[in-house]
């Protein structure tokens, strides 16, 4: 049966565990669940993840969800891909930062996402979007010193860059200047231009 992905497209949660996959360079398949219409909800869905979210990986039976976790699977499982250093400290530091990606990044970015594209615009928590806008230029100023004189997060490609640029591409739609973050926006530059950023 090979990788199946269960995602949404244009889910940046999705895109990180696609890019992992992407990288690998193995073959996998792509499932779209379509939330706007509560696919996710169904009971086919529910069965494989049962808090109907995206993405969700199966690969020929083990099933990992979560996109984190989606992606230190796929580190392991293709170390020639070499998504993950091979020293314990090095590795440590790509765990650092794949959790940054996961709670500092997505924690802000996450529920303005909610905000901005699933609810109506006179609807919205503007004291979401406006914490979002607020808290995010220290977390990018985190990050930007981080990658000062480093190609990548952790100087070489690795998953924790699949975990932290999804949700930084949409963060100027929802009012985040990164005019300020060099070193982010040279980064950011440089994974769209890798063949896995279009996949």
């Amino acid at each position: 049966m090979g990788m199946i992905l269960y995602e949404m497209a244009m889910s940046p949660n999705a895109k990180r565990a696609r890019l992992g996959l992407a990288e690998t360079g193995a073959p996998f398949e792509r499932h779209e669940v379509n939330l706007i219409v509560g696919e996710q909800k169904s009971a086919a869905y529910k069965a494989i993840h049962p808090l109907g979210r995206v993405p969700t990986l199966d690969d020929d039976g083990v099933v990992v969800w979560e996109s984190g976790a989606i992606l230190l699977y796929l580190a392991d499982k293709f170390p020639a891909a070499r998504l993950i250093p091979g020293t314990l400290a090095e590795r440590g530091q790509v765990y650092q930062w794949l959790t940054f990606g996961e709670t500092s990044i997505h924690g802000y970015l996450g529920p303005m996402g909610f905000q901005m594209f699933r609810r109506a615009p006179e609807k919205r928590d503007q004291q979401v979007l406006e914490r979002g806008r607020q808290r995010m230029p220290d977390v990018l100023g985190v990050l930007d010193r981080q990658l000062d004189g480093k190609d990548y997060v952790v100087g070489a490609f690795s998953i924790a860059d699949c975990a932290c640029a999804p949700w930084l591409e949409l963060a100027p739609g929802f009012g985040i200047d990164l005019e300020p973050f060099a070193n982010v926006r040279a980064w950011m530059s440089r994974m769209r231009a890798r063949p896995s950023w279009e996949v």
